[in-house]
């Protein structure tokens, strides 16, 4: 017998013996469940719970539904993703009634001049490649070499130097490499145009090259920048996070080249030469020199594919834009050789691009 069961025998007994007042004592029924009032009870929980599901599901689509129709939420869909509706002046209404999203000048200069910050992380990433750490006496060279980025400066140009110093009443050498906004903003132009032809748009880059005015290659000042990236509508591309993204990847990948070209240099003990002037033909090998040291950093480098391309770019824009008179006089070996010595030097990713030198 169960316990149920036996509560009932003794409610029985006391009932049948009059242990119970007849108004108090309860009877074996009442110790039964009541199915009825259970199923009321429970229909009214359900109805409550149902009503209070649907009050917020009206409150959450009411908000979705806002949200939707906002103007922010358009922005943040057309920055991530492009649309052609990117391309729509400031202020004029896209064809889903949103504001389209405006690219400011402030937009342009940020873009086009890295911060110091950005550039010394580059140094930093040349002077500790794998190519370098692995040559003790490269090591030991650079510790001596102090680096400066002058954005200010508009010309197109990076050099390692050294100058003489005194220290406790000595001379002695101290070395340096300097890189110019000048070169940076060359280096974002070219980069931006490598982006837009990898996005699609075929012979970019030769256009590109085409419509640069042949000043850009010896100076290139932020103001003439932006003025040219406006006029040939360059800036809808910076609408594109992505293209964006690409474009300051291939730059600083051509930026890495060229601190790589300087710092081969000091490595390379070309300072160390106590002669002030250089025979034309021993300055053009040791470029040469320089060149092949900064094929093997990008050789070995994780990044190399954006280096590499962004370099291509480079010496193709250069070559492209070089004056011929000033080229051969120049204690630089001809833009062109430059440009084909890279590819051999990197024939493997040359020839993934379609690119070869015979």
């Amino acid at each position: 017998m169960n316990r149920k069961d036996i509560l009932k025998a003794q409610h029985e007994k006391k009932y049948s013996e009059g242990g119970f007042g007849a108004s108090t004592t309860p009877r074996p029924q009442d110790f039964r469940r009541l199915p009825v009032r259970k199923g009321i009870m429970g229909k009214v929980v359900l109805l409550l719970i149902v009503a209070s599901l649907a009050v917020l599901c009206w409150w959450k689509l009411d908000v979705i539904r806002g949200y939707l129709k906002s103007d922010t939420a358009a922005d943040v869909d057309n920055k991530n993703t492009p649309t052609a509706e990117i391309r729509t002046p400031a202020g004029v209404r896209a064809s889903n009634g949103t504001v389209a999203r405006e690219i400011t000048v402030a937009d342009i200069k940020s873009y086009l001049t890295p911060s110091n910050a950005e550039i010394e992380q580059l140094y930093t990433y040349v002077v500790n490649s794998p190519f370098l750490k692995e040559n003790l006496q490269y090591v030991d060279r650079m510790k001596s070499v102090d680096f400066l980025y002058v954005s200010t400066n508009d010309t197109v140009n990076a050099f390692a130097g050294r100058r003489v110093v005194e220290n406790d009443g000595k001379k002695q050498l101290a070395f340096h490499t300097v890189v110019f906004g000048g070169a940076a903003r060359y280096a974002r132009l070219v980069g931006l145009a490598a982006a837009i032809e990898d996005g699609g748009s075929d012979g970019m880059l030769k256009k590109f090259v085409e419509a640069m005015p042949k000043s850009f290659c010896g100076s290139c000042s932020e103001a003439e920048c932006v003025k040219f990236i406006q006029d040939n509508g360059l800036d809808r591309a910076l609408a594109n996070e992505s293209i964006r993204q690409k474009a300051v990847s291939y730059s600083s990948g051509t930026i890495v080249s060229v601190l790589a070209h300087e710092t081969g240099h000091h490595a390379l003990g070309h300072l160390l030469s106590v002669a002030e002037k250089r025979n034309l033909e021993i300055s053009r090998n040791q470029e040469r020199e320089a060149d092949s040291f900064a094929s093997s950093i990008i050789s070995t480098s994780p990044f190399g594919e954006y280096i590499f391309a962004g370099t291509l770019f480079w010496h193709y824009a250069i070559a492209t834009q070089a004056d011929a008179a000033s080229d051969t006089a120049s204690d630089h070996p001809l833009s062109k050789e430059r440009f084909e010595n890279f590819v051999r030097a990197n024939a493997e990713k040359a020839s993934a691009m379609g690119i070869s030198i015979n």
